[in-house]
């Protein structure tokens, strides 16, 4: 069986859902996690996650000599940085055939009936995104020549050097990959086939504010307003970060299933009538709803100026 690791450096104050984050990871023991971080370690958690004590000043004197940069650190610039993760903590994953990249907005499901062995055999980077590098999980194989590939990227100094983020992770990582696969002189496999990842592998990121639609389940996440009962590898909650205000999960209580909603991680249903109250509410604020005002608002503003 290949090993696989994922590296989630996380700083600052951890999130209300991170119990049941932990409850995911607890229920993919044969995944390793390591988390960089400066948050309160927990005193008990799963033994296949390994925090790592480190203030980011720190981290980030030991980033700029790596990749050989002055990078301004912070949390979301963290996401430029993730194709270098293998060359920033290649102490860490040294044992491991594979590391990846991954977000803690997500609830785990069966990571290893999607990651299966002829994947991991047959491929050198492996996505959960249609023909693109995904920061919210993405594998690569743990080589020298992968491990420090984001430094032939042109500019990738002046890139992680810029104070915002520039979607080192995502963008142009894959425009350099398609480059170089348009040239054939891609050194990599890669797989983000479109339909095979469609069936399961691709989380859902953009999701309107559902009640009830998710539930964990065992080691599983599933999206219960598919037409059949569909399992996802995960759940990638990005928009509900903001909505999300509380979690009745907890990891010591090893719970076997919950519900996700857009307001918070609980054991129960909402019931009927909350979920018609909560429909009506998204065809005026909805998440769809507020995106479209959102750029609305930006056309007008551009037409005036």
């Amino acid at each position: 069986m290949n090993s696989i690791i994922l590296i989630i450096p996380y700083f600052g104050k951890w999130p209300v859902w991170f119990d049941a984050y932990l409850c995911s990871v607890a229920a993919n023991p044969t995944i390793q996690w390591l988390c960089p971080t400066d948050c309160e370690i927990p005193l008990k958690h799963p033994e296949n996650i390994t925090f790592l004590p480190i203030s980011i000043s720190a981290l980030n004197t030991h980033v700029n000599t790596v990749v050989d940069a002055n990078v301004p650190l912070n949390p979301r610039k963290f996401c430029d940085l993730k194709p270098a993760y293998g060359d920033i903590f290649k102490e860490h994953i040294a044992a491991y055939d594979f590391w990846g990249i991954c977000d803690m907005d997500i609830v785990w499901g069966d990571i290893r009936k999607f990651m299966t062995p002829e994947l991991l055999s047959d491929y050198d980077i492996i996505c959960s995104r249609p023909e693109a590098i995904s920061g919210h999980f993405n594998l690569f194989r743990n080589r020298e020549n992968l491990n420090t590939f984001y430094k032939s990227i042109p500019n990738y100094k002046k890139l992680f050097e810029v104070p915002k983020f520039m979607w080192f992770d995502e963008v142009i990582f894959t425009d350099h990959l398609k480059n170089l696969i348009g040239k054939n002189k891609n050194p990599f496999r890669v797989f983000w086939d479109t339909e095979i990842i469609k069936k399961g592998i691709e989380s859902e990121k953009q999701q309107e504010y559902y009640l009830n639609r998710w539930l964990f389940q065992k080691d599983k996440i599933y999206d219960l307003y598919a037409p059949t009962k569909k399992e996802h590898m995960y759940l990638h909650f990005i928009n509900w970060k903001r909505t999300m205000r509380f979690s009745e999960i907890k990891w010591q209580d090893n719970p076997q299933q919950f519900y996700i909603s857009y307001t918070g991680m609980h054991y129960k249903p909402h019931s009927a009538f909350e979920i018609l109250l909560n429909r009506f509410k998204n065809l005026y604020n909805g998440y769809y709803k507020i995106l479209f005002r959102k750029r609305l608002v930006k056309k007008l503003k551009k037409l005036i100026n």
